[in-house]
């Protein structure tokens, strides 16, 4: 192979004003044929449409005076006919024409939405969708070449310059454990002035890190008809309206402090925080983002009421020090830990679907919703998913899996990065850069499919890199992967001592975590005890690393001529993947060892170490502040960290995971009396209704941007799970956990307050109390009070009235409860503990109502009745005993209990649970064959409901 000489210029993202440039190809694609659509279009309606009535010789029917009584009575002719369409025409088109400029002006400017044009709604909606696409596609435009020089200046001299030199590889990164010389930094930073080390700015909501150095501006509220816009703040800040663009320039797709993100020019809302130029005037730079205060995240934590695990009862929560001492904990490592966090939320789902685990503290609950907000589950899943199909295409095609040393996500796209390169990707892959990136876009086929929990693991396919770990996200936004296995040695984190030991946790719990880590095991050394309570059996923390590398050095498997060809879809069977992390680098003997072990070529072997082995290549370093340089790449990222507090927070909740509770025999569950008064008649007649017994839905009678939908019906769905008003901070805290300024705040109450509307004497039913505390009127519906209203109705009348009652209350069960919520939303349903409640709930209402059918002798009754049921509990394995019996029981017979026990068994095992003993023995007793899939007498639990 000819040796290639080529120098590449990498931008490092964490400097300079360069990084907020739009460099992804992809966006710039997906914008050209979008613009070019909405030109011709313009074009065609603009100037096609009268051409073409000219052509028909049909001129704009100018009347000349007044019509006389002739002309009134005269008689309707086809003539008369087509004189008046063609005047229909010609007016409709100059209504459009009027609207067209009204949006032109409007969006040139950068100003709020215009004043509607009488009579052209739908119009006006046309032209401002059309008008928006060809302006905002041209300013895309405009932001590279020329325009570039301009919206973002060149980079200075502390951007970061990467030169590799690569022998037969990719130019645009190093091949693991191969010849590339570590990237060398130019220049330095640019030093610090007396102004950009000024005051943080009041208006910048915590965690806003992109902002640090920074001019910014923060929108301000409206006042009376006048919206603050991008036109008027250019006017006031740069000299000239008209460079609006350079400011829509460098905050396009920025993560607003709502949660939104700017991709019109005219659509900013109150309280966003905008990057301004440099040559801004009269802004101040921001040195940090300010925090706030422990005593307010304490007194806003202490204001949450949680309704108790059985009753429903509402509960203080605490005061609480100990809750605000962990927020402030979790807020540093866990809010933004993305596809780690998301990791260990699978793993704790995964052991919660096993038993029923017993009731969290207080310090749990936080932990988890510090890891809801921070998870990126999406992502984590499309990952899995896409590795996994991959897998199977190359199986299926007999073709060897890319050498991919190196992944990015992001939401747009999955790219693998390759040394050595190849172009044999199979669809819907893109292979990019002659082979040295492979890319599957978020817009490829099959992208939308159900994730892992849905599909089994033959369907789902192997996965085939499990040694990949997450080591953090960039300032664009994109979480970086390395897999360790194709490292080529020791992947070292150098840096302060406490910062290195958080990251190597963080891979280590990885490691044991990941939704891709299916049959490996991980040996600590010098490592928290308490990983090793949070990852299980799955992380073997050992005292003495000799004994440990003599048994790797003894297991591990040599790389064969097969193995190279087809990589890691021909692992032996019996042979598990090892991985080994240790908490300080080993000197002497022991790194040789260590060394000549890690960079052998073995399958299923990586090593990750704190500090310095001699002879590594893949050396990290992470600063005092979290970032994490990784030289090879020429990439910094936010690193994944773990601290020791932290650790043990989440290593609690895994322990209540792991914890049986069962329930009592001899009881029913308690079930909470409602909020608000109304069963299902007056859940399916309210104007206004929440519906959280399956996917999140609202009916309201107001309208609302339906980019600003999301965030309402959480705010909405927030207040209507309280059992009592709550204060504006305590919602805030809640539904903004990275942050929001008040105005902010304030303004989404009143939009929703609008969006939910009034009752018949005009009150608002989002109302305000005289304490400020907020809360919504009594006649709003909500399906799960409604639920609760019919069961314990059903507890006080006779058996048949009972049934009826349990019936309809199962009518109102859709799915899970609060299902498939969007990415970051919702993280406060952990505190109101109702996810475990609703469900038992609704398994012991499911589970009665077959107790009922069975004694009218209603088979298909009864197997109706706990269907309603595991729509909400999939996994409660009393009603799939109440299912199977009943068909038994029914027209089908044992061909149709045989049918329900393996749908059982399927998703039992997609789930990762085992089948519980009483589920065992009545399979046994009613199928009655040997051949039954899946249900051995070995895999047993001993929870008897398998909720």
């Amino acid at each position: 192979m000819t040796a290639q000489r080529t120098q590449t210029q990498t931008q490092t993202p964490a400097r300079g004003p360069a990084r907020f440039r739009l460099p992804e190809e992809r966006r710039e694609r997906r914008s050209v044929p979008r613009m070019l659509g909405s030109t011709v279009a313009l074009l065609v309606i603009v100037v096609g449409v009268p051409l073409v009535l000219l052509l028909l010789d049909a001129p704009p029917p100018v009347p000349h005076g007044l019509p006389g009584r002739e002309d009134l009575t005269r008689p309707l002719t086809t003539d008369a006919i087509l004189v008046v369409l063609r005047a229909v025409v010609w007016l409709v088109w100059l209504q459009f024409v009027a609207c067209l400029l009204v949006e032109t002006v409007s969006l040139v400017r950068g100003g709020g939405l215009p004043r509607p044009v009488p009579l052209s709604g739908p119009s006006q909606q046309l032209a401002r969708a059309l008008v928006g696409s060809v302006l905002v596609g041209g300013s895309l435009l405009a932001s590279t070449g020329v325009g570039t020089a301009v919206a973002v200046p060149a980079p200075t001299a502390g951007d970061t310059v990467t030169s590799v030199v690569h022998h037969g590889a990719s130019p645009a990164t190093a091949q693991p454990g191969g010849d590339a010389q570590p990237a060398a930094e130019l220049g330095s930073a640019p030093q610090s002035t007396p102004e950009a080390t000024s005051a943080p700015h009041a208006g910048v909501p915590q965690g806003m890190k992109d902002v640090i150095g920074k001019r910014v501006y923060v929108v301000k509220p409206p006042t009376g008809h006048y919206h603050d816009n991008l036109w008027d703040i250019a006017e006031r800040h740069l000299g000239n309206g008209r460079r609006w663009h350079e400011i829509f320039a460098l905050n396009q797709r920025r993560l607003q402090p709502d949660g939104e993100e700017l991709q019109l020019g005219r659509l900013i809302q109150p309280g966003w925080v905008l990057i301004m130029p440099n040559d801004a005037t009269g802004l101040t730079r921001v040195e940090r983002a300010p925090a706030p205060a422990v005593q307010d995240i304490g007194s806003v934590l202490g204001g949450l009421a949680r309704p108790d695990h059985q009753d429903g009862s509402a509960t203080a929560a605490p005061t609480s020090t100990e809750a605000a001492a962990a927020h402030s904990l979790l807020a540093r490592d866990l809010v933004g830990a993305g596809v780690f966090g998301a990791a260990l939320l699978g793993a704790l789902a995964r052991e919660r679907r096993r038993r029923r685990g017993r009731q969290r503290t207080a310090d749990a609950v936080e932990a988890e919703v510090a890891l809801r907000v921070g998870a990126d589950a999406d992502r984590a899943a499309r990952l899995d998913r896409a590795l996994r199909s991959l897998a199977a295409a190359c199986r299926t095609e007999q073709r060897a899996l890319p050498a991919v040393f190196a992944v990015t996500v992001s939401d747009d796209a999955i790219d693998l990065l390759t040394a050595p390169p190849s172009t044999d990707a199979p669809s819907p892959w893109t292979p990019l850069d002659d082979g040295r990136v492979w890319r599957l876009a978020r817009s490829a086929p099959g992208q939308d499919e159900p994730g892992p929990d849905e599909l089994g693991p033959d369907e789902l396919g192997q996965a085939p890199f499990p040694g990949l770990v997450c080591l953090g996200r960039d300032l664009a936004g994109e979480d970086l992967l390395i897999d360790l296995e194709s490292v080529g040695g020791v992947l070292c984190v150098a840096g302060p001592e406490p910062m290195a030991t958080e990251v190597v946790s963080a891979l280590a719990v990885q490691l044991s975590t990941s939704p891709w880590s299916e049959d490996h095991r991980v040996r600590g050394y010098q490592l928290s005890e308490v990983l090793a309570d949070l990852a299980g059996d799955r992380l073997l923390l050992v005292d003495d690393l000799d004994p440990m590398l003599t048994e790797l050095e003894r297991s591990a498997p040599a790389r064969s001529a097969q193995e190279v060809l087809t990589g890691r879809l021909a692992r032996r069977p019996g042979v598990r993947p090892e991985y080994a992390v240790l908490g300080s680098a080993p000197e002497g003997e022991l790194a040789e060892r260590l060394a000549a072990l890690a960079g052998s070529g073995a399958r299923g072997f990586g090593v990750v170490a704190t500090g310095h082995v001699p002879g590594t290549r893949w050396e990290l370093e992470v600063d005092e502040t979290g970032t994490l340089r990784v030289p090879l790449l020429g990439r910094e990222v936010e690193a994944v960290r773990l601290t020791a507090s932290s650790a043990r927070l989440v290593a609690e909740l895994f322990e209540d995971a792991r914890t049986e509770a069962p329930r009592p025999r001899d009881s029913r569950v308690s079930v909470p009396v409602p909020a608000r008064a109304g069963d299902d008649g007056r859940w399916s007649a309210a104007p206004v209704r929440i519906g959280v017994l399956g996917a999140i839905e609202t009916r309201t009678p107001g309208a609302l941007d339906p980019t600003r939908v999301a965030l309402a019906t959480e705010l909405a769905t927030f207040l209507a799970l309280q059992a009592s008003p709550v204060h504006p901070s305590v919602l805030a805290a809640s539904v903004w956990p990275r942050g929001v300024t008040p105005e902010v705040r304030d303004a989404t109450i009143e939009r929703v307050r609008e969006w939910l509307g009034a009752d018949a004497e005009g009150n608002h039913h989002l109302r305000s109390h005289d304490d400020g505390r907020l809360s919504l009127a009594g006649d709003v519906a909500v399906d799960w009070h409604a639920f609760c209203e019919l069961a314990l109705r059903a507890r006080k009348v006779g058996l048949r009235e009972e049934r009826e009652l349990l019936r309809r209350a199962l009518h109102l069960v859709r799915g899970r409860f609060a299902e498939g919520p969007p990415p970051g939303r919702y993280s406060w349903l952990a505190r109101t503990r109702l996810e475990t409640q609703v469900e038992d709930v609704v398994v012991d209402a499911a589970h009665r109502l077959v107790e009922l059918c069975i004694l009218d002798r209603d088979p298909p009754g009864a197997a109706a009745a706990a269907l309603g049921g595991l729509r909400m509990a999939p996994g409660s394995q009393l009603l799939w005993r109440d299912l199977i019996r009943a068909e038994y029981d029914g027209p089908g017979g044992s061909e149709a209990a045989r049918a329900q026990t393996e749908r059982m068994v399927e998703l039992l095992a997609r789930r990762d649970t085992a089948v519980a003993a009483e589920t065992d023995a009545l399979v046994e007793e009613l199928v009655r064959t040997a051949s039954s899939p899946g249900v051995a007498p070995g895999r047993v639990t001993g929870d008897a409901t398998g909720s």
